[in-house]
């Protein structure tokens, strides 16, 4: 091969692999100049978010230089100069300029996705370049104030020293992983684990000291390698949530309303797949929050309430799972709308309707395709797209439900695990097969007497500290095998979701187990009541149930 052509060829891999490390990094810088832009709306003087975000935008231009993304270096050359004529005093912050810069910043991630989808640089970018264009000159036509050396606006050199210093202590210090292979090591640990658990079995059976102290050692290890890549693929939920207050603060503009968006628990960690999938989730729920939650300024008023909003966006962990939730003070969602809808559309006959518990009639709100012009009108909205939420956080292996008091607000509760690929399953038997169930959505386990079992409308129940749970046999709902007998003590395990409650009879608790979950495969397909399939300790295998399924045959 001529050595030109060698050249050539290297010269086309080092391009793309900069490319690569630049779409890579511009998407925390674009977060960043999401949040600083709200940030500066709010605190309009405040040189240090002026400068940060003056930073920012300069890095996106000089990396995109570098990589030949033209229109992403002259759009975020434009708002440069915009943020550097703020800090010398030639423009004032004002809410024309904040709405121009973030068309900049939208534009910018429209390019940048572009980008990460191979897809030419065909984005037309001269609506946005005029208007920053236009912002510029008005501060080339004031007359230019410089700041002393030190001042409140302009940013000292021993500081911008200062702040590139750090930033090349962290760059010898990190290293960029490819998330696939994060996730190609998390699937080999997950099969450590299967064989770990079959080790412990093995021991446990054979009694041999030697054995168990092996096996001992292996968990022991196996644990710990788990947790060193759990911890290497968690983020904290910041870079997630630092996208929403400008999509929050664009959208109240648009409705004419005002809110107050407060963010709590931004140093949570979560899995940095879980979190690339959370987006459009949140943003739905937040969009709804404020469009058809937060009354108009002048309705709040007479309902008494203060005419600014409050909607507050949060996180926590929580056992082996984080909990994010979106709280709003609105109109809340009201049941009684949810019937009389249901109804109208045929959805539910008009007795089945009032049978509904009012939990059950909230959540008729995640049925595909109940939302319709009609139900924005009757019931505010709440109904649009609940659908597509759920089916996102479902693929997640987590759960949502929604609590409300019509009239005073409405909070929706996301729960998720903390990794998708290993999860913690209670193993039941029902008949002659295992089954493992989900343990987020185990709420408790516990031995009932047979005669303790009544009947209300053919159905039979339990009541736990005084509240009636629907009684289900799992083999009679998974395989149509009949009740048989009981013997005095009957093992039960309560399952919820969303709201909802309901207790399974099954024949014997045999314990936790981390698993592997698997899905059945192209063959199988989808099977109704079945979520995955996992490999046990013993090398059997096991179905995972959907819970959900479950609770949709009260």
């Amino acid at each position: 091969m001529p050595e030109d052509q060698s050249q050539d060829d290297f010269d086309v891999r080092l391009l793309a692999q900069m490319r690569e490390d630049f779409l890579e990094e511009s998407q925390e810088h674009l977060d960043q100049l999401n949040l600083g832009l709200t940030r500066l709306e709010e605190n309009p003087h405040d040189v240090e978010i002026i400068n940060e975000l003056f930073r920012t935008v300069h890095t996106l231009k000089g990396t995109a230089s570098f990589v030949a993304l033209d229109k992403v270096r002259e759009v975020a050359h434009l708002m440069e100069d915009v943020f550097g004529a703020i800090r010398q005093g030639n423009l004032k912050v004002t809410a024309t300029l904040i709405d121009t810069l973030f068309g900049g910043m939208e534009m910018l991630t429209l390019l940048r996705n572009q980008a990460q989808a191979k897809g030419p640089e065909n984005v037309d970018v001269t609506t946005i370049i005029s208007s920053l264009a236009a912002l510029k000159e008005i501060s080339i036509n004031r007359e230019s104030v410089v700041p002393e050396q030190g001042g409140k606006i302009g940013e000292p050199a021993s500081d911008r020293l200062t702040g590139e210093l750090k930033t090349a202590s962290l760059i010898s210090e990190t290293i960029r992983v490819p998330t696939v292979r994060l996730d190609n090591f998390m699937n080999l640990v997950g099969e450590m684990i299967t064989s770990v658990n079959r080790l412990n079995n093995y021991s446990g059976r054979f009694r041999d000291n030697d054995l168990a102290t092996i096996a001992s050692t292996v968990t022991r290890l196996t644990r710990q390698i788990h947790s060193g890549l759990m911890s290497v693929r968690m983020v904290p939920v910041e870079r997630l949530f630092n996208k929403f207050p400008g999509v929050v603060r664009n959208l109240a503009r648009e409705l004419s309303k005002e809110v107050e968006f407060t963010i709590q628990g931004k140093e949570t960690e979560l899995d940095k797949t879980v979190i690339e999938q959370m987006y459009d989730p949140l943003v739905h729920l937040l969009r709804n929050a404020l469009d058809h939650g937060i009354e108009e300024p002048e309705r709040r008023r007479e309902l008494g309430k203060p005419p600014v909003g409050r909607i507050k966006l949060s996180a926590r962990h929580w056992q082996n799972n984080v909990i994010i939730e979106i709280s709003d003070d609105g109109q809340g969602i009201d049941p009684g709308n949810l019937r009389r809808v249901a109804v109208s559309r045929g959805i539910l006959t008009a007795e089945a309707a009032q049978h509904l518990t009012d939990n059950q009639a909230i959540n008729l709100i995640f049925l595909p395709g109940f939302s319709s012009a009609e139900t924005v009108t009757d019931v505010s909205g709440r109904g649009v797209g609940m659908d597509v939420v759920k089916e996102s956080v479902q693929r997640l292996h987590g759960l949502v439900e929604v609590h409300t008091t019509a009239g005073k607000g409405a909070t929706f509760r996301i729960q998720l695990p903390l990794t998708l690929a290993i999860i913690e399953v209670l193993l039941v038997r029902a008949g002659a097969l295992t089954y493992a169930l989900p343990i987020n959505s185990v709420w408790e386990t516990l031995l009932v007497d047979s005669a303790a079992i009544e009947t209300m409308e053919k159905n039979a129940v339990i009541f736990i500290r005084e509240r009636a749970f629907p009684l289900m046999e799992l083999s009679a709902l998974l395989r149509g095998i009949p009740v048989v007998s009981r013997n005095a003590q009957v093992p039960v395990v309560v399952l919820g979701m969303a709201g909802e409650k309901v207790a399974l009879a099954v024949d014997e608790l045999l314990g936790k187990q981390d698993v592997v979950m698997k899905s059945l495969g192209e063959y199988l397909g989808k099977v109704e009541g079945v979520e995955g399939a996992a490999i046990l300790a013993d090398g059997s295998i096991t179905l995972i149930i959907d819970v959900e399924f479950v609770l949709r045959n009260l």
